[in-house]
């Protein structure tokens, strides 16, 4: 990894992740570049999609375009963050932008895939459309892609796994993120505590990701969002979720316990 400034650090999660957050946050470090699913844009919208989104495809949008920004030079910046799904990369790990340091966030399946539903519903899906689009992110919603892209960034391109799991920082915030940030090498600043809430997304986000992600709220509680709050004490209540929902959990379950097992420790 370039000693090189600006600090490059990307952070790689599944669906519904408190991704965003970490965003929010990083996105209040001070001098930094923020990219927010510009892989997700090309994996859904753009010429070589994987995804069959209702919207045109952007044009522009490819994969190497992605990666070229990524890795461009940021002179005048102290760190450019990248926030993005594994399966965005679909296994193609020459896709990976040099440079970086990746790390991973992970949180409790029975938090994320029901949460996932969730949008897909507010989004004006029907359970059985959900259940259709979620096929592409296979039988874990992503956690695989995860644990297969860490297993590439661990033993391919010998970085230190740096994983953080949501609830720890949701319960221990400055202890996670100073955590976080000697693991990578980055000044800790307690800007990454609180941040004012914002209406328009500031970073670099593709455009129909940006309109699809409104429409369904998937941005909305992060946006509104001025600190890290404390987890749900309650256990989530999975009583109504059908049964192919609660398969995707327990599936995703086995991996996330692999991954969890790696995490930074509070």
């Amino acid at each position: 990894i370039s000693a090189m400034k600006p600090k490059r650090v990307a952070l790689w999660s599944h669906p519904r992740s408190l991704s965003t957050a970490m965003v929010m946050s990083f996105g209040n470090y001070g001098n930094v570049e923020v990219f927010n699913e510009m892989f997700g844009g090309a994996f859904a919208f753009g010429p070589e999609r994987k995804m069959p989104m209702p919207l045109p495809v952007e044009e522009h949008l490819t994969f190497n375009m992605v990666k070229s920004q990524l890795e461009a030079a940021y002179p005048d910046r102290d760190l450019v963050f990248m926030k993005d799904h594994a399966i965005s990369l679909d296994k193609k790990y020459e896709r990976l932008p040099a440079g970086f340091h990746h790390t991973f966030l992970i949180r409790d399946p029975s938090r994320a895939v029901p949460s996932s539903l969730k949008m897909g519903l507010r989004g004006g899906m029907s359970v059985e459309q959900y259940l259709q689009m979620s096929q592409v992110f296979g039988k874990t919603m992503g956690y695989e892609h995860l644990l297969d892209l860490l297993e590439h960034v661990e033993g391919t391109l010998q970085q230190r796994v740096v994983l953080l799991d949501a609830d720890d920082i949701r319960r221990h915030p400055e202890k996670m993120l100073r955590a976080y940030c000697d693991a990578v090498d980055l000044p800790f600043c307690e800007s990454l505590l609180t941040w004012d809430p914002i209406t328009e997304i500031p970073w670099h986000n593709p455009k129909s990701l940006l309109a699809f992600n409104k429409a369904n709220g998937a941005y909305e509680d992060a946006l509104k969002s001025s600190c890290w709050l404390p987890p749900n004490p309650n256990p989530p209540d999975l009583t109504d979720c059908p049964q192919p929902i609660l398969d995707m959990i327990e599936a995703a379950r086995l991996v996330y316990e692999k991954l969890y097992a790696k995490r930074l420790q509070p």
